[in-house]
C-alpha cells in the first residue's frame, strides 16, 4: 500500500499541471490524538526548492500533551492554485518517535503521512483542516499507528 501511494504522488507530482511550486513556509498545527484524545502541537518548515520533481524537502516535528513526540524529515507536494484559493498538501516523514504516556506504536522508528486542505490567501497565508497518520510500517510489534486531526495555519517566509 505505501509503494502505491509512493508511486501515485510521484505521478501526481511528475504530470500534474496544478501542482503549486511553493515558497518556503512554516506550517503551526493545533490538533488532538484520536484513541488517546491527547491534544497536540505541530510545527513543520518546508523548503522553497524541491527536491525532485515538485517535491519540497520538510522537517516537522509535534508534541502532545501525554508526553508522546516525533521528530522527522521527509517531502512536501501542493496542488492547487499558486494564488488565493483553495489548495491540498500531501507530506511524508520519517522519523524518532517517543512514547511518553501516549499509545505504544511499536518502537521509535515512525513514518507519518499527513494531508492538509485548505484555503491560501493572496497574501501566501493558509489556514485549514488536516490528518496525519503515523506508522511503524509493520517493521515492529506492536503496529496500533496512531491518527491525529488538526487545525493549521501558515506562513511563507519569502
Amino acid at each position: 500500500m505505501r509503494r502505491l501511494l509512493v508511486a501515485v504522488v510521484f505521478l501526481l507530482s511528475a504530470f500534474s499541471s496544478s501542482v503549486v511550486a511553493d515558497e518556503a513556509r512554516v506550517v503551526m498545527g493545533l490538533g488532538n490524538q484520536m484513541g488517546p484524545g491527547s491534544p497536540e502541537l505541530s510545527a513543520r518548515y518546508i523548503a522553497a526548492e524541491p527536491v525532485f520533481g515538485h517535491l519540497h524537502p520538510t522537517v516537522g516535528m509535534s508534541v502532545a500533551g501525554n508526553g508522546s513526540a516525533f521528530v522527522g524529515l521527509g517531502a512536501a507536494i501542493t496542488f492547487g492554485k499558486h494564488s488565493e484559493g483553495i489548495f491540498a498538501r500531501f507530506t511524508s516523514m520519517v522519523g524518532a518517535h517517543r512514547q511518553g504516556n501516549g499509545r505504544n506504536l511499536g518502537g521509535p522508528l515512525q513514518f507519518r503521512n499527513a494531508l492538509d486542505i485548505g484555503y491560501r490567501w493572496a497574501s501566501g497565508v493558509e489556514a485549514g483542516l488536516g490528518a496525519d497518520h503515523r506508522s511503524n510500517a509493520g517493521l515492529d510489534r506492536p503496529n496500533p499507528g496512531l491518527n491525529t486531526i488538526y487545525l493549521f495555519a501558515s506562513i511563507p517566509l519569502d
